[in-house]
């Protein structure tokens, strides 16, 4: 069983989940559909909300079919893979087909037929980052089930979906194609066995554009959806409440990193190529040498001929601020470079500012909000990330030499 569920992404849905889904079923539904359904967790939290649902799914584990057919005799569950199997003979054209999952998040070798589903559901795709993710052959194919009706698809996807920027081309179409009516994330503490972070998307297949978006967190104790943000966003946009909770946070600042003026750049090499080469370059291990937030580098950098023109625009020097781009266990601290010159990698952040706002842009990463938006920014399951963009939205906070915006500083941090 536990292999079963490292191969085929098996994690079964909560109680709590299960009716958090059950609940965004449409009124107007008569069928309901799940392309993975396990231990028909979300079918009977399904039926136990309405007893008139016509009720399918396809399971691919023969252990999980049984017990689904235990479970609930009353649903047709297919033994079949949810991408490939057709649609269940019993499923009248005329209702309302809504559809719910929570597919597999794994890798696996996706099919031509397979291929050309994502590229239906999603028609102006054109990244092939995320092509071998299975969660999103399941949710284009519950977009086109839920399409044929104009009806409602309620799926979990993980976290990465909503926030990571190998998926924002798929948000960019969901947006543009669809109506995501809410993005409800789903803290890690509630699936057992393993503590990644979901988001349960409500997408309105009836429409072709989505308007306002109603982004919230599930508190596991009431399982009640607290509202983080509603309202517009950009096709694209991160969808994750625990960006929307520094939006919420610091929404009032009115400048920002690029309005001042600061340039953010990275390192061309690896910390293994620039070790190859012999550059000496600064690697997010080597700001933990800092002190009281400073760090002088050396100035015996070999930089050969080749390598010139393009360490020039990543060489740190004395008044520069060094921040880490990502990293699993590496320290958030941002690092004046005090003294000396080196290229960094491409590990790490080298921001730099005009001298007219060098003295706030330092007091703004020194300030104690950078830490909790820093929390709301940046990215990632086992890694953390930090992108350039996202770093120049960075809000310019209140120099805390005056007292008003000292007491200002600790409400907000």
């Amino acid at each position: 069983m536990q292999e079963n569920r490292k191969t085929l992404g098996q994690y079964m849905t909560p109680d709590l989940v299960a009716d958090l889904i059950a609940r965004h079923i449409p009124s107007d539904a008569k069928s309901v559909i799940d392309l993975a359904a396990g231990d028909c967790s979300l079918l009977r939290a399904a039926r136990k909300r309405r007893l008139d649902l016509e009720l399918f799914g396809y399971e691919i584990d023969s252990e999980m079919h049984q017990k689904a057919q235990v479970r609930l005799p009353l649903a047709k569950v297919s033994f079949t893979n949810g991408l490939t199997g057709r649609l269940p003979r019993g499923l009248r054209a005329h209702n309302k087909i809504a559809v719910v999952g929570n597919p597999p998040f794994v890798e696996f070798a996706p099919t031509d037929s397979m291929r050309k589903i994502l590229q239906k559901a999603f028609p102006n795709l054109t990244t092939k980052l995320g092509s071998r993710r299975a969660e999103v052959y399941f949710l284009a194919r519950s977009l086109l089930i839920a399409k044929t009706t104009g009806s409602t698809v309620a799926i979990l996807m993980p976290i990465s979906f909503a926030d990571g920027d190998i998926y924002t081309q798929y948000r960019a179409e969901l947006m543009k194609n669809y109506s995501i009516k809410k993005a409800i994330e789903i803290p890690e503490s509630v699936f057992v066995a393993t503590e990644a972070r979901t988001v349960l998307l409500i997408i309105d297949t009836s429409s072709n554009k989505t308007n306002q978006i109603d982004i919230g967190r599930l508190d596991v104790a009431t399982g009640k959806v607290k509202r983080i943000f509603k309202g517009e966003l950009h096709n694209g946009d991160r969808l994750d409440a625990r960006y929307y909770d520094g939006r919420a946070l610091f929404g009032s600042t009115t400048l920002n990193l690029k309005d001042v003026g600061v340039t953010v750049t990275r390192g061309h090499y690896s910390h293994k190529e620039s070790k190859t080469m012999e550059l000496g370059a600064i690697h997010t291990s080597d700001l933990a040498r800092a002190t009281h937030g400073k760090l002088s580098l050396g100035t015996e950098t070999q930089i050969f001929p080749n390598t010139a023109e393009l360490l020039d625009d990543t060489l740190a020097q004395a008044g520069d601020i060094l921040l880490p781009r990502t990293g699993s266990r590496v320290s958030w601290n941002p690092v004046i470079v005090s003294s000396g010159c080196a290229p960094i990698t491409d590990h790490v952040f080298r921001i730099r500012a005009p001298s007219t706002s060098i003295e706030a842009v330092k007091n703004a990463f020194m300030h104690p909000s950078f830490t909790a938006w820093l929390k709301c920014t940046a990215k990632g399951v086992c890694a953390t990330v930090l992108t350039k963009r996202e770093l120049l939205t960075m809000p310019l906070f209140a120099d805390l030499s005056s007292p008003q915006n000292s007491n200002q500083a600790m409400v907000t941090s």
